[in-house]
């Protein structure tokens, strides 16, 4: 696709498409690993609440990744537009409640950071399995073995969070950011 053919959008919509087509990627394949996840819960059926918390669990740490992503997947104009972009919507009326960005700020983004500041020969996997470490530790399931690399857990989870994340090439191949953004405030 030519850069001519590509719609022109804003840094805020381009972050709440993002948003979004996470959490459809986490709607669509949560069936595949919601049986390995009952599993580990003392009744295992899942009550709408754990499914809910256990989503929000899964949402969290494909956005922190997304998120912390944001500088790699695009230049360095692009991805500040971008990175202010995703603050409003974090900020937003309607994302602010839910609290995201404080379990992103407290429990991702640092681990992330040390990641790559270790200088991985593979940054992406290396992010993507830290992140993955942190979700398996957070999830929170009474029968889950404290050893993840002998679990299935571990085994059904690092591969689902790998799956979820991503979006950013295939929606810059869609979209073009608008440069000049008067929805955006910088402080």
């Amino acid at each position: 696709m030519q850069e001519a053919d590509r719609k022109q959008i804003t840094p805020i919509e381009l972050a709440a498409a993002m948003m979004q087509f996470t959490m459809k990627s986490i709607e669509n394949s949560w069936e595949t690993i919601k049986p390995v996840v009952a599993a580990y819960l003392k009744d295992p059926i899942l009550s709408e609440s754990k499914e809910d918390e256990l989503l929000r669990e899964i949402y969290i740490a494909a956005l922190a990744l997304e998120i912390y992503c944001i500088p790699h997947a695009f230049d360095t104009d692009v991805a500040h537009l971008v990175s202010l972009g995703m603050g409003e919507v974090m900020g937003s009326d309607n994302l602010s409640e839910h609290h995201l960005s404080e379990s992103i700020s407290q429990h991702y983004l640092p681990r992330l950071e040390a990641v790559n500041a270790a200088a991985p020969a593979d940054l992406a996997l290396a992010l993507v399995e830290e992140a993955a470490t942190i979700l398996y530790d957070r999830l929170e399931l009474p029968l889950k073995p404290t050893d993840r690399v002998n679990s299935l857990l571990w085994v059904k989870l690092f591969p689902f969070l790998v799956q979820l994340v991503g979006k950013w090439p295939i929606l810059f191949t869609k979209f073009e950011v608008k440069q000049k953004s008067s929805e955006i405030i910088e402080t």
